[in-house]
């Protein structure tokens, strides 16, 4: 298949880091943020709940408008509202304006996110698109390596609200590149994409095929491990290990760079491999990190380096299986390809913020509890990989 319009790889690339890194920056002031507004933990964590849910909302509903009006005017529309949102965040007085502000950063962040990666499959065969969604695996994963530091150091030396403002100026520069550069790649439009029957009938068919389903959930389970994990380790850091937010941006460069050298490996061997062996090699080393990590646990060993040098390996693995799943799931679907990565987008990030959310109750049974709830999500993502090639070779 030939590129249709295709915009630079690097262009796209640095569109999808936008989101990524207002996600994580926020991250390393939590604890803080619980104090200055003398909140609790559990309603400062939605702002990170409530922004994976929203991010999910946005991402299924631009899947369809993309169809129907183009992947452009709905990238250019979604940057403008994560503007928007960081804007309110930056000068938010009450924690439930601060929230606020981080839905409206979402629901803009999962257009560019979710078309992103449409734009790479219209244009590319399943295993090129597999190899090109590693190099925006990569941009992502650069984000989530930056974006913890950078938020911990802008906290530690100013406050939180210099975090937002260090985002919007960031996201603004990309803004403008994206006016300049960004091409449509949509061929055709469905100007049924808002017809509620047809809407229903395209979810239902791409619900109803397994291998869809069993590529999807694959991403979106091993995602759900990493943002469990990730939504729950500041509050452990700093609270039980007594450490600053700048120096949990500084130990999650381990497992943020993990991430990144699993994606950039991905890029270089997938067309060898194959999807399905990618995946396969992924999950088996994140299951195998995981299960080192609880042991230690277990023992009665809790130290930084004890949990984050095996996190930086699960998240290494975490590179191979996330653009290969995507690739499987999307180039599953014929047609409506917008509306299937969307819907795919939908299911991990609702999965993500359910298990976000879940993350303080079982803190607060035990940080062992926390690491076993990421084995079960890894358990559940092979399980999920198999019905998708088991489906796959029956359908062939």
């Amino acid at each position: 298949m030939n590129p249709v319009a295709f915009p630079s790889i690097w262009l796209l690339a640095t569109i999808a880091l936008a989101s990524p890194f207002a996600m994580n920056v926020f991250n390393p002031a939590m604890p803080d943020v619980v104090r200055a507004f003398g909140s609790s933990i559990s309603v400062v964590q939605l702002t990170l709940t409530l922004y994976l849910a929203a991010l999910g909302v946005s991402q299924l509903l631009s899947g369809v408008m993309a169809d129907r009006f183009g992947r452009r005017p709905l990238m250019l529309g979604g940057m403008g509202l994560h503007l928007l949102g960081s804007v309110l965040a930056a000068l938010a007085p009450t924690i439930e304006l601060l929230i606020l502000g981080r839905i409206l950063q979402a629901l803009g962040g999962g257009a560019t996110l979710v078309l992103v990666r449409t734009m790479v499959l219209d244009a590319h065969s399943r295993n090129e698109a597999g190899r090109l969604l590693g190099f925006i695996t990569m941009a992502i994963a650069v984000a989530q390596t930056i974006a913890p530091t950078i938020g911990g150091y802008l906290n530690h030396f100013f406050d939180w609200r210099a975090i937002f403002w260090f985002s919007l100026a960031l996201n603004t520069v990309i803004a403008v590149i994206m006016l300049r550069k960004l091409t449509e790649t949509s061929v055709e439009l469905d100007k049924s994409a808002f017809s509620l029957r047809e809407l229903l009938k395209k979810y239902i068919t791409v619900l109803r095929s397994p291998v869809y389903l069993g590529y999807a959930l694959t991403g979106a389970l091993i995602t759900c491990a990493y943002l469990g994990f990730a939504s729950i380790m500041p509050y452990i850091f700093v609270d039980q290990l007594g450490g600053t937010s700048a120096e949990y941006g500084n130990w999650f460069l381990i497992v943020s760079i993990g991430f990144f050298s699993g994606s950039l490996v991905c890029t270089r061997i997938t067309i060898r491999l194959g999807l399905d062996r990618m995946i396969r090699i992924g999950l088996v080393l994140a299951l195998l990190a995981a299960s080192v990590l609880i042991l230690s646990l277990l023992t009665g060993n809790i130290a930084a380096g004890l949990i984050f040098l095996p996190m930086g390996v699960l998240t290494f693995g975490r590179g191979f299986v996330q653009p290969n799943a995507q690739s499987g799931a999307v180039s599953s679907v014929s047609t409506n390809r917008g509306t299937a990565s969307g819907m795919m987008g939908f299911m991990q990030l609702m999965l993500a913020s359910s298990v976000s959310q879940l993350m303080p109750l079982l803190l607060a049974q035990g940080i062992v509890y926390v690491f076993g709830a990421v084995i079960v999500l890894l358990v559940l993502a092979a399980v999920a990989h198999w019905v998708a090639c088991r489906s796959s070779s029956v359908a062939r």
